[in-house]
């Protein structure tokens, strides 16, 4: 549907899809995303990352992901990895290393993580942040 179009007169959205394209458009073996559901709605994040892991699951190949919604992350990942200031924090199976102790400690944010019964996957959600000088939770209003 953007075949015509200038991509500048793309939106944020409409531009991510583009590349998304033509990253699968070029079946390699490997695919490495950036925030691929960056500047998508709701319903395009769904339909972005069904895609792709469908799409190119089917082709064999692998795809490593860089994002930093972790309910997102959980749902369509089957390996996770924790990243701060460089190092790798923990690494598992999403069920494993996605705990509200793992996330206080790699992102400095008090959360509780919900199982959603539908999907079966955990759901992170946010209550604050650490407050800089002390171990004490600020909770964002």
């Amino acid at each position: 549907e953007f075949s015509q179009r200038v991509v500048r007169t793309l939106s944020g959205g409409e531009r991510q899809r583009v590349v998304l394209a033509m990253a699968l458009a070029q079946e390699a073996p490997l695919l490495l995303l950036d925030e691929p559901t960056a500047s998508l709605d709701l319903s395009h994040q769904t339909k972005v990352m069904d895609l792709v892991l469908n799409l190119h699951g089917k082709r064999g190949g692998a795809v490593v992901i860089a994002m930093h919604d972790l309910t997102t992350a959980a749902r369509y990942c089957n390996r996770l990895i924790m990243i701060a200031e460089g190092q790798v924090q923990c690494e598992g199976v999403p069920e494993e290393i996605r705990t509200a102790e793992n996330i206080s400690e790699v992102y400095g944010a008090e959360v509780i993580v919900l199982k959603d019964h539908t999907v079966g996957s955990p759901v992170v959600v946010g209550l604050g942040v650490k407050d800089q000088g002390s171990k004490n939770f600020k909770v964002l209003s």
